[in-house]
């Protein structure tokens, strides 16, 4: 399943879920070429990691395959949320074997778990350029003290403790500015932008 030509799943009818379910391989591939690359940007908007998300979506389609016999149209959902069920899983792996996982990241990564499960898809929110635009201008309305001390965190990923030792704070004050960026992104944001945000962090 490594090679595939993209198909519009508005192409995939009762037809082709009836002739999956009788164990038609061409059938499947087509359902594959649909879905494939719609499904990878699905779940690259949740992990942030193209090449994890290639493997999700794989899973996916082994998955359906080993199940065929009991698929039902319309499919379109179901992808879905087997794609978002793979997603959390990966999440959940990651906050379980990261040895070093700070207060920050592991909150960040339940947000990521929560919108996951929400049910959300984060296609087409906003282009790039306007994500980027959004999360600067944002960062810029932080306090100075806050803006700067974010930064360092965001930007040059040091610690709340590194970032005490060269700013001369206590580490419970970068801490506590640390959360208060946070906070104040995610109610300037709004959730969809704001999951889209974390990627600038994951990359």
């Amino acid at each position: 399943m490594s090679s595939h030509k993209a198909i519009s799943v508005s192409l995939i009818d009762k037809a082709i879920i009836d002739n999956i379910n009788r164990g038609d391989e061409r059938a499947f591939a087509a359902l594959y070429n649909s879905y494939f690359t719609y499904l990878c940007t699905c779940a690259a908007g949740y992990i942030f990691d193209a090449d994890v998300a290639k493997e999700i979506v794989n899973d996916v389609f082994v998955h359906i395959w080993n199940k065929h016999g009991g698929l039902e149209f319309p499919i379109h959902s179901y992808l879905l949320r087997c794609v978002q069920n793979g997603c959390l899983n990966y999440i959940r792996s990651l906050r379980s074997r990261e040895r070093v996982l700070d207060e920050f990241r592991e909150d960040l990564l339940l947000f990521q778990e929560e919108y996951c499960r929400s049910g959300e898809t984060p296609l087409q929110v906003l282009e790039v350029e306007d994500i980027k635009k959004q999360v600067h201008a944002a960062i810029r309305t932080l306090p100075e003290k806050c803006r700067i001390i974010f930064e360092k965190y965001l930007y040059k990923n040091l610690s709340p403790q590194e970032i005490a030792d060269e700013c001369g704070l206590s580490v419970n004050t970068v801490r506590v500015q640390i959360k208060n960026a946070f906070d104040k992104l995610k109610n300037h944001l709004g959730p969809a932008v704001f999951i889209l945000f974390l990627s600038f962090i994951e990359q």
